[in-house]
Parts: structure tokens; C-alpha cells; sequence
């Protein structure tokens, strides 16, 4: 069992952002030691690194909960959805960021030449 300041250390989350994930019902309410404070067991540590790679991909806090809901469903078809749906998005962005940096390469390029070299 972890208190918040432990999981906070391991995941690399701000307590604040724990607490919040906690109010969008990313994660459950933790249950209380003898003290009354926050304890996390190792499932829910787990649980908020997978949401942490989640949000690395760009993922929305939005879309991410929908998948944490299907998956307390057990609807992983729904779950493969979301992803599969996500790896789409994230396709189209890098064919984007591609082009834009094709003619930002161009750009730099034809400065370059009339420049004689550069700056």
C-alpha cells in the first residue's frame, strides 16, 4: 500500500493531478489506513502509469476515460476501438506534421540559397 506521496514519486503525477483523476473516476477512491489517509494498492499504481502512457500518445483525458469505462465493462472490443480509433488520429497528425515540415525544409532551404549560405 502506497499514500499519495509514494505514487506520486513512482508515476512521475503531480498529487494534485492524482486527486483529480480520482474526481473524473479514472481511478477508484482509494481506501483509508487507520489514520484516514489515502492508501493505493499496487493495482491502482499500475493502473495510473497505463492512464500516464495513455496520456504520452496524446490521448485525451476525455477519450481515455471512455476506454477506462469500457474496460471496467469488460467491452474490450470497445477498448480495441478506442485504440485502434486513436492510432488512426494519430496517423493523420504525423502525415500532417510531415508536410508541414517538408515545406519548413523548403523554406529553410531557399532562405539559405538566397542568403549565400546562410546567415
Amino acid at each position: 500500500m502506497y499514500q499519495i506521496s509514494e505514487v506520486s514519486k513512482l508515476i512521475g503525477l503531480p498529487i494534485p493531478t492524482i486527486r483529480y483523476y480520482e474526481q473524473l473516476g479514472l481511478i477508484d477512491e482509494p481506501a483509508k489506513n487507520a489514520r484516514g489517509y489515502k492508501v493505493y494498492d499496487e493495482l491502482t499504481v499500475e493502473y495510473l502509469q497505463f492512464i500516464v502512457n495513455l496520456k504520452d500518445t496524446d490521448m485525451s483525458l476525455e477519450l481515455i476515460k471512455s476506454y477506462v469505462d469500457a474496460y471496467r465493462a469488460k467491452n474490450y472490443l470497445r477498448c480495441h476501438e478506442i485504440l485502434r480509433e486513436h492510432a488512426v488520429k494519430m496517423e493523420l497528425e504525423l502525415e500532417k506534421r510531415q508536410r508541414i515540415l517538408e515545406k519548413v525544409r523548403y523554406k529553410v532551404s531557399h532562405f539559405s540559397k538566397l542568403r549565400g549560405g546562410g546567415i
